[in-house]
């Protein structure tokens, strides 16, 4: 197993791969290394969908590109359009795609904040989503063991612009929503990493 700062410091997000089909048993590696990530109240409100199958991935991706191409046309937003359609539907090129879902997290006290008239927005700033948070470290987990077993992985959520056709292509049900699509497979291309802030502008110290 590779050291864990080394896996962290390695990990690249990949956009090109092989065609190399990946073993069952890595993939069920990461998913188990996902769950064991922290959640909210130990709620583990995850689920993941393992996609292989080349129809159901091109079908994925042509609902991506189609809502691209809608948003386009309804916000006049036309400029780089190939572009985020190239960034938006690349999983497809993956042997494996893990389509990430997630169960919205409400509790009793954010509830009883909205019976008193508590605006979305003053919840949000005392209870900074942490169902999404618990996600976040879940997918987290899953790119570092991506990483540390060999494949390139990235973490796209361009997708969930098509969430509810993806949703229905895959045949998930409430509660669960999409929550983001990560593409994995052995790199054909690692790019040099990107530049990272010095640690002077990102760390403080209240002693």
């Amino acid at each position: 197993m590779s050291d864990l700062f080394e896996v962290i410091e390695s990990r690249r997000s990949i956009r090109e791969y092989s065609s190399e089909s990946i073993p069952k048993k890595h993939i069920e590696e990461m998913i188990r290394a996902a769950t064991w990530a922290p959640s909210a109240n130990n709620r583990q409100m995850w689920k993941f969908i393992v996609v292989t199958n080349e129809e159901v991935k091109n079908r994925m991706a042509e609902a991506v590109s189609e809502k691209i191409d809608k948003m386009a046309e309804e916000f006049g937003l036309h400029e780089n359009v190939d572009q985020r359609k190239a960034f938006g539907t690349f999983f497809k090129n993956a042997p494996v795609v893990i389509v990430v879902l997630h169960e919205p997290y409400k509790n009793r006290w954010e509830e009883a904040a909205r019976g008193k008239g508590w605006t979305e927005e003053k919840i949000r700033r005392m209870r900074p989503e942490p169902g999404l948070q618990s996600i976040g470290a879940a997918i987290q987990n899953l790119l570092l063991a991506a990483e540390a077993l060999g494949y390139g992985s990235c973490w796209m959520t361009l997708p969930a612009i098509a969430a509810y056709e993806i949703e229905e292509i895959l045949n998930v049900k409430p509660p669960w929503e999409l929550a983001a699509v990560i593409p994995v497979g052995k790199p054909a291309k690692i790019p040099e990493p990107k530049p990272r802030k010095p640690i002077e502008e990102t760390l403080e110290f209240v002693e």
